[in-house]
């Protein structure tokens, strides 16, 4: 379950409040980097606004810690493709994918990685953190394994798929979707023991998936669709932009973007209801894209382009897209140890993020100061905490609203 992380506290769940604030349409940007390689650059993957990888083919492996200003590059398996990365939601742990043989892991922010096996023989696809300890893989030939102790020791599950397998999304170690290059859905609820096929409504290329929740979800398909589920799956709606997507990250249910040939980038702020056109400044096609907060991302695609994201995410000027203010309810709720929170603020201003336990007792301020106008994540880390109920109370000017989430050990 790709998510972003602006925000993380060791605080109880809670509950959010939040200002009418005015709408106001902000710039956005993205601007090519300088790669130093000229290989297929398959993924990327950022910690935080300032700490990325990105993985490609003969086993290249580039990061940086100055947002993209300047990359280093080696390669961890010569003569093999790497395929996809990600972390887990805390940063702590990174698994590599690749075209044949084990996955890689490490544990130390990208210095050292390490071989484990998954038993799974064919060259892997996708990868999806379902939380800090859940990864799951798939592979090309309608295999996938998962992992429920950060990717050291791994299950292996045959999904049944019909064709090349794409892409992966899951929110649990027992419920996960992989999509295939013949339009193919499939959908497991109990660990990958059995797979269901979900109706897609097209025949062709289904390229990536992300599963925002158990609910909300989007897969990028190869038709020029964009294909979106508000529940679980169970039915699949084309609101696509326009254009083939290869790869797609979504902030919220209403805010993403979809990277194309060509270098196409298309954005929504309204849940894919109409979709605008970014300029990347590049030609070359995308094949994935990621975003470690409201306001930095990146696109990585052939010919070792970069390109990264600076800006609000709201509508460009004059667009017609328009701006959204909301509040998400939390995800998971009940949860242990941790749960989501997304907002969304239409202009920047000050805000005020306060928990109170069940007595009403201020236990903490989690922030106090400006934030800017967009989509924001927060992130609340319950370990020490007893069960039972909280509140967090976000307070924007004059305004404030309350959601309580109940911690369940």
């Amino acid at each position: 379950m790709r998510t972003l992380a602006t925000l993380r506290f060791a605080v109880p769940f809670g509950v959010l409040v939040l200002a009418g604030l005015s709408v106001a349409a902000h710039a956005q940007t993205w601007t090519p980097q300088t790669s130093g390689t000229p290989e297929v650059l398959a993924d990327v993957h950022f910690i935080n606004a300032s700490t990325g990888f990105a993985v490609g083919d003969g086993g290249l492996l580039l990061s940086t810690t100055n947002s993209g200003e300047t990359w280093t590059s080696r390669v961890l398996n010569a003569g093999l493709d790497n395929q996809g990365i990600a972390f887990n939601p805390s940063g702590t742990v990174g698994v590599i994918i690749t075209d044949a043989g084990p996955v890689l892991r490490t544990t130390d922010g990208g210095v050292t990685w390490t071989q484990i096996a998954t038993g799974m023989s064919d060259g892997r696809a996708a990868i999806d953190w379902a939380s800090d300890t859940v990864v799951w893989v798939a592979g090309r030939d309608a295999n996938a394994a998962v992992s429920t102790d950060g990717g050291l020791t791994w299950t292996f599950r045959n999904t049944g798929s019909s064709d090349r397998t794409e892409g992966l999304a899951a929110v649990s170690a027992q419920e996960a979707w992989v999509v295939n290059r013949s339009g193919e859905i499939r959908h497991t609820t109990n660990g990958g023991v059995s797979w269901t096929t979900q109706p897609s409504g097209t025949s062709n290329d289904l390229k990536d998936i992300q599963m925002l929740d158990a609910l909300t979800g989007y897969i990028a398909a190869g038709d020029a669709g964009v294909l979106k589920t508000t529940n679980g799956g169970t039915t699949w709606t084309n609101v696509g932009p326009g254009a083939p997507g290869n790869g797609l990250f979504f902030l919220n249910a209403t805010t993403g973007w979809i990277v194309c040939d060509f270098g196409q980038i298309r954005f929504t702020n309204n849940g894919g209801t109409s979709w605008v056109q970014q300029p990347s400044g590049v030609t070359a096609s995308f094949n994935r894209v990621h975003f470690p907060d409201a306001t930095h991302g990146w696109a990585v695609g052939d010919a070792g382009t970069i390109v990264k994201f600076t800006g609000q995410t709201t509508a460009n000027e004059g667009e017609g897209a328009p701006t959204t203010f909301a509040l998400e309810p939390a995800y998971p709720n009940p949860f242990n140890p941790t749960t989501t929170l997304r907002f969304t603020l239409d202009a920047s201003g000050p805000v005020r993020l306060v928990a109170f336990d069940a007595l009403g007792r201020e236990v903490r301020v989690l922030m106090d100061g400006t934030m800017p106008a967009g989509a924001h994540t927060v992130t609340f880390d319950a370990a020490g905490l007893p069960s039972g109920l909280y509140l967090v109370r976000l307070t924007a000017g004059a305004v404030s609203r309350t959601q309580a989430v109940t911690l369940a050990r």
